[in-house]
C-alpha cells in the first residue's frame, strides 16, 4: 500500500482519550489498569524527547500562571517498521483552566518552515528528519509557543477504535469521489450516515477537491466533535467497549503525559460546552516552489493565530433582534426573510414534489441565504435514503446548497430518527413554539437542529463555517411544512 494511501487522521483520539480516561477514573481497579497502559505509552518516549520539551530557547509565548495550563503538540506519524516517513496531523492543543477553555491550533502538515539543521521544508518533515523531539523543536521556533507535553498516534488505532466504537455519525456535506489509483481512492455520498474505520479515514483524509489541507483540517475537527457527541450520548453502553477502547487506544500512542495529568485533562474537557472549544487554523497562500505544493504563511499570520489560540472564546453573542431564551442565544426572527407559507417559498415545484415522495412530514427553507444556489438532493431521484440505526435504518434525505463555485456546502437534513446523535447539546432559542438548538461555538457554529411532528431537521454550516451563529439561525427558522405530504 502506497505512503499516500495510508495517511490518516489522528486528531480524533483525543476524543476518545477524554472520554475513556474519565470512565475509568471511577473504579480503583480500574485506574490501577489505566496507571498500567499510560505507563506503557510513557517508555516510548526517548530521552531526545524529553530534552526537546524542556528547550525553551525558541519559546516567545509562555503559560499563564495557572499551574494547571498547558500547551500539548499531538502528532500524527506516518512511521512504518524501520521508515520514520512524515507527521500527517500536527495540533497544538493550549488548555486554560483559568479562562475555562480548550484551544485547538491546526498546522498545515504543508507549511514551508526553517527546520532546525535542515533549512526550509514542509513543516511535516521534521519528522521524518529527527522524529518528535525535532517536530517538537520545529513548532516551538515557528510559533513561539511553549510546548510542554506532547501525544503522538498511529495509524492502526484510529481504524480499531472507530470500528470498536460501532462507527462514528457523520453529516457528509458533499459528495466525495476520486477514481485515480494515483491519488486517495474514494466514494461516499453526501448526507448524515455512520462511518466505519475505512470510510472514516478517507473521509478525514481526502484532499483532492479545493479546500486541500485546509479541508482535511476543518473535517478532521468536525469528526472530533462528532465522536465527542456520540461518545456523550452513549451512556451505560460505553462502560461495555471501555476495555477493548482503552486497549485499542494506548497500544498506539507514546505520550509523556503521566495517568494523573491525563484524569485532570480529560475532567476538564468534558465539562466544557462548545463555545469553550476554539478551532484556531494557520491560513495562507499555496505557491508550488520547485515543483513542490506548499502552504506559505507570514510571520504576522502566523502570530494571530497564535494569539486566537491563547485568547479566551468571546462569549458575546451576535447582534440579532428579537427575544433571548434563557441560554443566552437569540432568534433572528424579527429580521429574517421568512414566509409566512410553503407558498412562496423558492423552489416550491420541487419541494412538492419531494414532499409527495417521503414518508414523513417535510419542511422547506423559506429563503435561501445570498450567494447559494440548490446543487442536487440525497438519495439524487428523490424519496429518502437509509440510516443504519442498531439492527435497523430510519430514512432522511439531505438538500445541498453551493456558495458560489466553491466547495463550501449548507445541508438541509430531514429524519425522522429524532435521537441522533446531531441532536446533540448546544444553546437553545424558542420561536413560535419550536425549540431551535446552535451546536458548536460562536466562532465556528456546526449546525442548527430541532424537532417537530416526530421529524429531526437539522440545517448544516458549510466546510469551512461560512455562515456565523445569526445567519444560520435566521435560516433554520425561515423553515415551514410543505403542503401536499405527509
Amino acid at each position: 500500500m502506497s505512503r499516500r494511501k495510508r495517511r490518516w487522521r489522528r486528531v480524533v483520539l483525543l476524543s476518545f482519550l477524554l472520554v475513556l480516561v474519565l470512565a475509568l477514573a471511577g473504579t480503583g481497579a480500574g485506574y490501577i489498569w489505566f496507571s498500567h497502559l499510560v505507563g506503557s505509552s510513557n517508555k516510548k518516549v526517548s530521552a531526545d524527547v524529553k530534552s526537546a520539551l524542556k528547550d525553551s530557547k525558541d519559546a516567545q509565548v509562555n503559560l499563564p500562571a495557572d499551574p494547571g495550563a498547558m500547551n500539548i503538540l499531538l502528532l500524527g506519524s506516518d512511521s512504518r517498521g524501520t521508515d520514520q516517513g512524515r507527521s500527517d496531523t500536527m495540533m497544538v492543543i493550549h488548555v486554560d483552566p483559568s479562562q475555562g477553555y480548550i484551544g485547538m491550533l491546526s498546522i498545515p502538515r504543508d507549511l514551508r518552515v526553517d527546520i532546525p539543521g535542515h533549512g526550509l521544508n514542509k513543516i511535516n518533515a521534521a519528522y521524518s528528519y529527527g522524529g518528535a523531539a525535532l517536530a517538537i523543536r520545529t513548532v516551538k521556533r515557528v510559533t513561539g509557543i511553549n510546548i510542554n507535553h506532547y501525544i503522538e498516534m498511529d495509524f492502526k488505532a484510529f481504524q480499531d477504535l472507530t470500528n470498536t466504537l460501532g462507527g462514528v455519525y457523520v453529516d457528509v456535506d458533499k459528495y466525495y469521489y476520486n477514481d485515480n489509483p494515483a491519488s486517495m481512492l474514494i466514494n461516499l455520498k453526501p448526507g448524515y450516515q455512520l462511518l466505519d474505520g475505512s470510510h472514516a479515514l478517507e473521509y478525514v483524509r481526502f484532499r483532492d477537491d479545493q479546500n486541500a489541507d485546509f479541508g482535511r483540517e476543518q473535517r478532521q475537527q468536525r469528526f472530533l466533535s462528532d465522536v465527542k457527541s456520540q461518545m456523550e450520548g452513549m451512556g451505560a453502553g460505553l462502560i461495555f467497549k471501555l476495555p477493548s477502547l482503552t486497549t485499542d487506544l494506548f497500544n498506539n500512542v507514546g505520550t509523556d503525559l503521566s495517568a494523573t495529568d491525563i484524569l485532570r485533562l480529560a475532567y476538564f474537557g468534558l465539562k466544557l460546552s462548545g463555545s469553550h472549544i476554539k478551532q484556531v487554523r494557520i491560513t495562507g497562500s499555496t505557491p508550488t516552489i520547485g515543483g513542490i505544493s506548499y502552504v506559505v504563511a507570514g510571520k504576522s499570520v502566523i502570530d494571530d493565530a497564535v494569539l486566537e489560540l491563547l485568547s479566551p472564546p468571546s462569549q458575546t453573542a451576535a447582534p440579532v433582534a428579537s427575544a433571548t431564551s434563557s441560554s443566552g442565544v437569540q432568534s433572528a426572527s424579527q429580521d429574517q426573510k421568512a414566509v409566512p407559507s410553503s407558498s412562496k417559498m423558492p423552489d416550491l415545484a420541487f419541494w412538492t414534489n419531494l414532499a409527495r415522495e417521503v414518508p414523513f412530514p417535510v419542511e422547506g427553507p423559506g429563503y435561501i441565504p445570498k450567494g447559494y444556489a440548490y446543487d442536487g438532493t440525497w438519495p439524487p431521484n428523490g424519496g429518502t435514503y437509509n440510516i443504519a440505526v442498531g439492527g435497523g435504518t430510519k430514512p432522511a434525505f439531505r438538500i445541498l446548497y453551493r456558495y458560489g463555485k466553491l466547495d463550501q456546502y449548507l445541508g438541509l437534513t430531514e429524519t425522522t430518527w429524532t435521537g441522533a446523535p446531531a441532536a446533540a447539546k448546544g444553546e437553545q432559542v424558542v420561536y413560535k413554539g419550536t425549540t431551535f438548538t446552535l451546536v458548536g461555538s460562536s466562532q465556528a457554529p456546526d449546525h442548527v437542529w430541532w424537532v417537530k411532528n416526530g421529524v429531526l431537521f437539522f440545517a448544516s454550516n458549510t466546510l469551512s463555517y461560512l455562515l456565523n451563529s445569526h445567519d444560520l439561525i435566521q435560516w433554520a427558522e425561515s423553515c415551514v411544512p410543505v403542503a401536499g405530504g405527509q
